[in-house]
């Protein structure tokens, strides 16, 4: 793939991760809250793949601590460390947010509170915002 065809796909993939941080919002200003924090947690993990595929690198995986932590320039990230702690919070919503028996007694929807909810977009954002910044300056 070309290097245009590159820019191209991780602006595709960082718009999808507003589309997915804006689902996240509705979710919990519905008090649908495990969605939400998947929403989050996906809204983070898009926007970090967009910055790989800016390099013309493939991304593989779905934990955005090690998107984060694996990124051939996460030194020109605003700050990677943060991201880093941002990003170990997400990743505990990527599982138990959606499967019933990822949850020892209950399931997703009885578990999951506003609290979560708010602080996975708490992450979320920051991430999310800073890969659309990064983007643009690059």
């Amino acid at each position: 793939m070309s290097v245009s065809g590159n820019r191209q796909m991780a602006m595709r993939w960082i718009e999808t991760a507003e589309e997915d941080l804006h689902t996240a919002r509705l979710l919990c200003s519905a008090n649908v809250h495990a969605p939400a924090c998947f929403y989050a947690q996906q809204a983070a993990e898009k926007a970090m793949k967009a910055l790989w595929y800016a390099l013309d690198q493939e991304p593989w995986g779905h934990s955005v601590v090690a998107l984060v932590e694996d990124f051939v320039e996460r030194d020109s990230l605003p700050d990677w460390r943060q991201w880093s702690d941002y990003a170990a919070q997400l990743d505990q919503f990527y599982i138990p947010t959606r499967y019933p028996d990822a949850l020892p007694t209950s399931t997703p929807g009885r578990v999951y509170r506003a609290s979560d909810s708010e602080r996975a977009l708490a992450c979320a954002e920051p991430i999310v915002n800073g890969c659309r910044e990064w983007l643009a300056a690059h």
